[in-house]
């Protein structure tokens, strides 16, 4: 039996649905960073920071039921990314993060959302 390699996904949004994404998203897990601690002898340790919030970036479909400004004011809700892989994620309590921009050519919105956690489900 072959493995399936995630290529696709779905987006549920909260109380904005499932939203119509083009393929390509990006899911961040806000992972930490961890840097050697050097001494004279060589390495000693390491250091933990976090480098960055988990987020989920996409490309929204743009058409004439597309609701901008709910997107704009996306905050406090968990979205949902499942994957073709059956590899699903949570981000808690999201928020958009970028003002939103239409690239009426191609008929996109880019939407970043950050979070407080990616949970693997």
């Amino acid at each position: 039996m072959g493995t399936v390699i995630t290529s696709r996904a779905v987006l549920n949004a909260g109380s904005l649905g499932r939203l119509p994404i083009k393929e390509g998203a990006e899911i961040g897990f806000g992972n930490l960073k961890r840097e050697a601690v050097m001494g004279d002898d060589g390495v000693l340790g390491h250091t933990e920071v976090y480098e960055g919030a988990p987020y989920i970036k996409c490309t929204i479909v743009h058409a004439k039921t597309t609701d901008e400004d709910a997107i704009k004011a996306f905050v406090d809700e968990s979205i949902t990314i499942e994957t073709n892989s059956g590899k699903n994620y949570t981000l808690t309590d999201a928020w958009t993060v970028d003002p939103l921009t239409l690239n009426v050519k191609d008929g996109q919105l880019e939407v970043l959302f950050n979070g407080y956690e990616m949970i693997p489900q």
